[in-house]
C-alpha cells in the first residue's frame, strides 16, 4: 500500500492551532510519510517543523499559501519547495504582513468603538506568535461567549457584508507566482472549487493560473467528490500541471478536517509528491 501524504497543512504560525512540532508529531502518529507546511502568508513555522521532521522521520516540505487577487476576488496560491529566505519572497510576505496588520487595526478599532473589549495587544497576548487575522478575531469572540463558534463569528461580524468586514488590498496572481518561483519553488492553484467559479469561468481560472506560471493544481482536497477530482485531473492534464492534494488542516479551528484524511475519505498518495518534484 502506497504511503500517504498531506500537502496542505496549517500550524499556529498562521491560523492553525497546533504548533509546528506538534503538527509533525501528529503526522508521524497518523503514519503520514510527508507533509507540506503551508501557512498563510508566512514561513515562520518552517524551521521548527523541518527540525521536528528530521527528528521524527517525517518529510516536511517547506511551503506557503499566499492570498492573491483574481477577477476581483481572493484566491489562493500554494508554494512548494521554497527557500524561505529568498529576497523576493521575503519582500512579498513582508508586504502581506503589513497589509494584514493594517486591516486588523481597522477591524479591531471599529469593534472597540462599538463596545467590544478588544485590542491588538489582547489578540497578541491570546495568540502569541501567530500571524493575526480574522480567524483569530472570530476565535476571540467565541472564547468570550459573544458567538458560539468561529463560523458564527464570521457569519455575524466578519465576512463580507457584515459590520466589521474590512477589505484587503491584494497582489496580482502573477506577482505571487513570480516570488514563489524566484524562491526556487513550484506554484500551485489551491482548492479550485472553493471560489464559486462555474463553467467557462472555472476553466479560465485554471488556464490563467497556468499562464501566470503555476505548475501544479490542487486536485485532492477535503470534501471533493470523485467527479470533481476527475474533472481536476483532466484539467491538470490539459494544462501540463502536476496534481497535488491536501486536507487544509487547521487543528481545532476546523475540527471537521483531520490531518491526512480531511473530512474522512482523503488519501493523497506519495506519488503525488514525486510528480510535484518533477516540476522543479
Amino acid at each position: 500500500m502506497e504511503q500517504r501524504i498531506d500537502l496542505h497543512v496549517h500550524t499556529s504560525a498562521s491560523d492553525g492551532t497546533l504548533a509546528p512540532r506538534q503538527t509533525v508529531a501528529l503526522a508521524r502518529e497518523l503514519g503520514l510519510a510527508a507533509i507540506a507546511v503551508t501557512d498563510h502568508d508566512t514561513t515562520a513555522g518552517l524551521a521548527e517543523a523541518q527540525a521536528a521532521g528530521g527528528e521524527l522521520g517525517v518529510e516536511v516540505i517547506p511551503g506557503v499559501e499566499i492570498s492573491v487577487g483574481y477577477m476581483g476576488q481572493a484566491v489562493h496560491v500554494l508554494g512548494y519547495f521554497i527557500d524561505p529566505d529568498a529576497p523576493a519572497l521575503r519582500r512579498t510576505l513582508d508586504w502581506f504582513v503589513q497589509e494584514r496588520q493594517d486591516r486588523n487595526e481597522r477591524i479591531v478599532s471599529a469593534m472597540a468603538a462599538d463596545g467590544f473589549p478588544i485590542s491588538i495587544q489582547a489578540l497578541k497576548t491570546a495568540y502569541p506568535g501567530a500571524v493575526l487575522g480574522r480567524p483569530h478575531i472570530a476565535q476571540w469572540l467565541a472564547e468570550r461567549g459573544y458567538v458560539s463558534s468561529i463560523d458564527e463569528g464570521f457569519d455575524r461580524y466578519l465576512k463580507r457584508g457584515r459590520p466589521y468586514y474590512r477589505p484587503r488590498r491584494r497582489l496580482p496572481i502573477e506577482q505571487a507566482v513570480s516570488a514563489i518561483r524566484d524562491a526556487g519553488g513550484v506554484a500551485c492553484l489551491a482548492h479550485p472549487y472553493q471560489y464559486g467559479f462555474q463553467g467557462a469561468a472555472w476553466e479560465d481560472f485554471i488556464r490563467d493560473g497556468a499562464q501566470a506560471g503555476c505548475r501544479a493544481l490542487e486536485v485532492y482536497y477535503s470534501g471533493y467528490a470523485p467527479a470533481q477530482i476527475q474533472a481536476l485531473l483532466d484539467a491538470a492534464a490539459r494544462y501540463g500541471l502536476a496534481p497535488t492534494g491536501g486536507s487544509d488542516f487547521h487543528g481545532r479551528r476546523k475540527p471537521h478536517i483531520q490531518l491526512g484524511s480531511g473530512t474522512g475519505d482523503l488519501a493523497v498518495p506519495y506519488s503525488v509528491l514525486e510528480g510535484l518534484r518533477r516540476q522543479l
